[in-house]
């Protein structure tokens, strides 16, 4: 499975390889997201025990002019769960940056995730193999 957009904190996004329904993280159904939730849940021995299948976290850095489901909000009304689940997308192009009008949603694909940061003239690091 290719990994797939799951939670954005700041100039991090964060990618799964496991379904995204099945992807958790600390407080992902509490709002708002942006002062409850953390980062998503790695794969553990405690997974292993249970019969799950390993899943991977790909954690990359991005900047641009996006708008997060936070922004404009003193306290948004989104949790991750929510956000994933398509009420809201992770990044929008701002208002005021760009003609361009850009969504990434949750799910997105780690390429293509790359390839709408760069269209929306930002840009996105990756380790180097």
């Amino acid at each position: 499975m290719k990994a797939a957009l799951c939670y954005v904190d700041g100039s991090w996004a964060f990618f799964t390889t496991q379904p995204l329904d099945k992807q958790w993280g600390d407080d992902w159904d509490d709002a708002p997201y942006e002062h409850n939730a953390e980062r998503p849940y790695e794969y553990r021995d405690h997974d292993k025990a249970k019969g799950i299948e390993p899943w991977e976290i790909v954690q990359v850095a991005w900047e641009g002019s996006f708008d997060a489901p936070c922004d404009g909000h003193s306290n948004s009304p989104f949790s991750v769960e929510q956000i994933n689940a398509g009420a809201i997308a992770w990044l929008r192009s701002s208002s005021w940056s760009s003609d361009k009008k850009i969504c990434v949603q949750a799910g997105t694909t780690l390429a293509r995730f790359i390839e709408l940061i760069r269209e929306g003239d930002g840009k996105v690091y990756l380790e180097a193999q």
